[in-house]
């Protein structure tokens, strides 16, 4: 069955039904199928031989793929073996050519094949330059590079003047056209001479009426250019002279719009400009960048000015003399004197001019690669030159260090315990676990730990061990279909749910016990691994419940290494537990807060206590901290509710958090020393007191605000009502009792208590939804709101839209939780409002709106339910067979080209790609546009029809084959998708759409 599968596949790939990379997962390293992609130039082998590190043998191969137009596609593939013969024979004996066994353990009699052993060691490395080969002084590329850029400064120079010279629209069109045909315009980009031409007299009213034309028209470079004239001319000018003119009407609209948007955020100051200047290697032009950021994403700028200069002296000149964030290392020519210049550690000079120097080099091992970092800082203390070279195998980083491997970090390094020979190699100061240390012959220095503070207690280890299944269960079904309902492509534009990861009860003190840590090194080792896999496995938001460790040191040096190796996105929560009280004894419980707070505030991380944190709407790419606010447990006691509700108006998420302690347990609490000599019963039961009290206050307002209850200790021991209340999430640890319960209203998560002995801790996680209402608290009835309102109100429900008409008269319904907007304009005339679009109503009366909102709705909605229940049949199919899935209006998306309409009519299904609303191509069915389109889905398609004759996405009837594919241009569904998409907003609970004519009766989808 297996060759004819894989003649099968050979016959596909010589016929080009199929490319190489499309090759099912089960057959690809098939040595058949392997040997005729070799023999076809599918497959060229690469580097091979033995790496000490993974103590296996690995080949290096390229599949190839020449598509219709005769485009070159590459993609690497990387394979190890363990054992020399299965290696042997996956290259069919090609084991000399290209490669090196250096390090390499195995004797001559353990290798059953033929083989000449003296020309396999032959290779030391596959490096052939050495650490020597890099120095201060300039290589024979540097060299070269800086001639060609020489080269290149005469050609700007002469294009720049053939662009400065242009009088009128039609001269400069045609030097750009020219320029583009140019040898060096693949180096320069064409905005370089742009900018040249802008500053070369910005009061000139033709040059700058000339380049607003040329914008107007929509050419490249426009869209990187236009944001950035509103900073050198007047932004109202640029407005008023920005007449777009390229594509449809919409499509005009919508860059008009969007610059009329950069021009309001410029005026308001919510543009944030960052500088810097340096010597461009390309061109040899001195330049000045300046990038402008959005207040909520500091990632990637939303406009860029560059200023370019010929000569030094123009340059030095324009900035006063301010050489400080100026990188001019490259500029080896310019001999002047620096000293009359203001200079600081953000200044890169020419190497040259620097007579002292200070050299460092740095080695080490990070994520399954070796680096070597060469410096050179002049006395300021700023790098002025800088070579990063990295390896993938340690022959390599040896041979290129020359043996010398002293002072590298090779701490992570464990595939070193496998190095049988290491007589050439220096590693003195080297930095690695202890075992290894000792392996080498190297001292290390042996590390203290606390036994006083490790302690384990009968009961929790009882709990531990009866429910480890439930820690090591990750809920994979869940998991699974919470993925799948919210893919990253959903996730990226809708972002309806925030995914929470969690962990408590860490207890690193037990850790650093069971592991036989003997030095700091191997302590960082323990903790550096658990924080590797937080960081693997971490979303946006961490919540870490106590327990991590009862000595402080130890904690704040995890908190240190955790804040350095998570993503730069992600929000971290912590509460203490008992054992980090241990070492605080006669200290009072706010004081040893105080000592744990200051540690999080100098990593921008929080810590509850009594104290409730929240998230305000912001950017997707926003620093983590952007819109969180923390109202601690002194400011929540002198505020009234009124308050706390309207500062949690906007509010994604809530988070009530803090130990909680153990006053109400009668069996497991202070008089059993959890904590220590540090707190007493007495003052437990006060201290569960003071969070029950606060959460009984709090209870009614943040019912409905997305609340996670995040105490160490579980409800039923800080709160009489031991049960858990309807739509919170309670997250808690403590008990080592692993155990969670989620039916869509009590929701508790206490499974993720890692405990003592647990030897490979993970997170785990939950969502919750992320919207808001802003207007909750307001009755049933009718109101004036203003645009800010609706704005926040669309913001809140997730709904992307922007709305920036007039307002006269703007009202909002609210009728049973559901919602309609209506504006009346000066004249009277009533339009309902869907997103930024509004439409005529025929009754000029607000109160009829309001009275017919349920008849209206009722109508909308029974249709809308049937027609949405197969929509999702579809999408969830879509899914599972590798596509995005992603409903909007009456189109689901499998992937960003390929489309599926679903007939709102007759439920009837279409096939279509489409490189925008006007060009699509129709497909006969399904599964014919996954086979041409999608080819990878099409295989997983079509293993799943084999085991359900129910997919919904294969034809009713048979379809004749021999039907092509149509090229279809009319855009009546989008109409029809966008009609329902209005319709979908019930699923928001807000009314958008207004059928008069058929409130009383199912309604039919308007096209017009």
């Amino acid at each position: 069955m297996v060759k004819s599968e894989v003649k099968e596949i050979i016959r596909r790939l010589k016929k080009k039904e199929i490319r190489v990379f499309d090759v099912p997962e089960e057959y690809k390293n098939d040595i058949q199928l392997v040997t005729f992609e070799r023999k076809a130039g599918l497959r060229i082998t690469g580097k091979r031989g033995f790496d000490i590190i993974s103590n296996s043998f690995f080949v290096e191969e390229t599949l190839i793929y020449v598509d219709t137009d005769s485009v070159e596609q590459k993609r690497s593939v990387f394979l190890s073996f363990d054992d020399f013969d299965s290696y042997f024979d996956f290259l069919n004996g090609d084991i000399y050519d290209n490669a090196c066994y250096t390090f390499c353990p195995f004797l001559k009699n353990q290798i059953s094949k033929n083989v000449d052993v003296k020309k396999l060691m032959a290779r030391k490395a596959f490096v052939k330059d050495t650490i020597d080969d890099y120095s201060l002084s300039l290589s024979n590329e540097e060299k070269e590079n800086y001639e060609e850029g020489r080269q290149i400064h005469k050609y700007c120079q002469q294009w720049s003047r053939k662009f400065n010279d242009c009088s009128s629209y039609d001269e400069l069109v045609k030097v750009v056209g020219n320029y583009k045909k140019s040898k060096i315009a693949s180096i320069v980009d064409v905005s370089f001479f742009f900018f040249q031409y802008i500053f070369a007299d910005v009061k000139d009213k033709q040059r700058f009426s000339i380049i607003m034309e040329y914008m107007s028209s929509g050419a490249y470079p426009e869209y990187k250019i236009i944001n950035a004239l509103c900073s050198i001319y007047n932004p109202d000018d640029v407005m008023q002279s920005f007449n777009y003119s390229l594509g449809a009407k919409g499509t005009i609209y919508k860059h008009r719009k969007k610059l009329k948007e950069y021009i309001c955020r410029l005026k308001n100051g919510e543009i944030e400009f960052y500088s810097r200047a340096f010597f461009d290697k390309k061109t040899h032009y001195y330049c000045e960048e300046t990038q402008g950021y959005r207040e909520d994403n500091k990632h990637f700028p939303i406009t860029t000015i560059y200023r370019y200069f010929e000569t030094f002296d123009e340059f030095v000149r324009y900035r006063s003399g301010d050489l400080t964030y100026c990188d001019l290392s490259g500029a080896f020519e310019c001999d002047a004197d620096f000293s009359n210049y203001i200079i600081d550690e953000t200044t890169k000079l020419p190497v040259h001019t620097n007579t002292e120097v200070t050299y460092s080099i740095k080695k080490y091992y990070h994520n399954r690669k070796f680096y070597v970092t060469q410096q050179w800082c002049n006395t300021s203390g700023s790098v002025i030159k800088e070579y990063r070279h990295s390896f993938d195998y340690f022959f390599d980083f040896v041979a290129f260090l020359k043996g010398d491997l002293s002072e590298a970090n090779l701490l992570f390094c464990d595939g070193l315990m496998f190095l049988e020979q290491w007589t050439t190699i220096d590693f003195a100061n080297a930095k690695m676990k202890s075992s290894l240390c000792e392996k080498f012959g190297l001292k290390y220095t042996i590390q203290k730990i606390n036994g006083d503070l490790i302690k384990s207690f009968d009961y929790v280890e009882q709990n531990e061990n009866e429910t480890a299944l439930v820690l090591q269960m990750s809920r994979n079904l869940t998991e699974e279909a919470a993925r799948k309902d919210l893919s990253t492509f959903d996730m990226s534009f809708d972002n309806k749910c925030q995914r929470v990861h969690y962990v408590s009860d860490i207890h690193l003190m037990h850790r650093i016990k069971n592991a036989g840590c003997r030095s700091k090194e191997d302590v960082i080792y323990v903790i550096q691994k658990i924080v590797d896999t937080i960081a693997n496995e971490v979303g946006s938001l961490l919540l870490i419940d106590g327990d991590v460790a009862s000595d402080i040191g130890i904690f704040q040096l995890f908190v240190k290494m955790l804040s350095k190796t998570l993503r730069r996105n992600t929000q971290v929560v912590f509460t203490l537990g008992n054992h980090e009280l241990w070492s605080f004894p006669g200290l009072q419980i706010e004081q040893i807060v105080s000592k744990y707070r200051t540690i999080f505030e100098e990593y921008d991380m929080y810590l509850l206590h009594n104290d409730l944190l929240y998230k305000e709407d912001c950017g997707l790419l926003a620093d983590p901290n952007t819109g969180t606010h923390l109202i601690k447990y002194h400011d929540l006691c002198q505020m009234n509710e009124t308050q706390i509700a309207d500062r949690l108006r906007s509010a994604r998420y809530v988070i009530l958090g803090g130990l909680g302690f153990s006053g109400y347990n009668k069996e497991f609490n202070a008089d059993n020393g959890v904590y220590r000599m540090t707190v007493d019963r007495t003052t437990e039961i006060k201290e569960s007191k003071i969070f029950e009290d606060l959460y009984n206050r709090l209870r009614p307002i943040l019912v409905n605000k997305n609340t996670i209850i995040l105490t160490h200790t579980p409800k039923k021991d800080w709160c009489k009502d031991a049960g858990p209340d309807k739509n919170y999430v309670y997250v808690s640890g403590h008990t080592h009792r692993n155990f969670f319960h989620d039916d869509g209203e009590y929701r508790v998560y206490s499974d993720n208590q890692v405990g003592y002995h647990s030897e490979n801790p993970h997170l785990k996680t939950f969502l919750i939804d992320n919207d808001y209402d802003c207007f909750f608290d307001y009755e049933d009835g009718i109101f004036e709101v203003t645009s800010e309102q609706y704005n926040d109100f669309y913001r809140g429900k997730n709904i992307s839209m922007t709305f920036q008409r007039e307002v006269n008269v703007l009202y909002m319904l609210k009728k049973n939780g559901y919602y309609c907007f209506i504006h009346k304009s000066r004249s009277g005339s009533l339009t309902i409002l869907n997103g930024g679009a509004m439409k005529k109503l025929e009754i000029q009366d607000v109160q009829y709106y309001y009275d017919n909102m349920d008849s209206m709705i009722s109508t909308i909605k029974t249709p809308l339910d049937e027609f949405t229940s197969f929509q999702k049949r579809i999408a969830d199919m879509v899914k599972r067979i590798g596509g995005v899935g992603t409903i909007h209006g009456s189109i689901i998306d499998i992937d960003f080209y390929n489309h599926i309409y679903v007939n709102p009519f007759d439920l009837s299904i279409t096939g279509y790609w489409a490189s925008d609303i006007i060009n699509k191509i129709v497909y006969p069915s399904i599964p014919a546009l996954l086979e041409k389109n999608c080819p990878t889905i099409f295989g997983e398609y079509v293993k799943l029809l084999k085991g359900n004759s129910e997919n919904p996405l294969a034809p009713k009837q048979q379809t004749n084959v021999a039907i092509l594919p149509q090229t279809y241009l009319d855009t009546d569904i989008y109409k029809a998708s966008r009609e329902i998409k209005k319709m979908q907003k019930l699923h928001s609970n807000i009314l958008s759409s207004w059928y008069e004519d058929t409130l009383y009766k199912r309604p039919q989808i308007e096209l017009t």
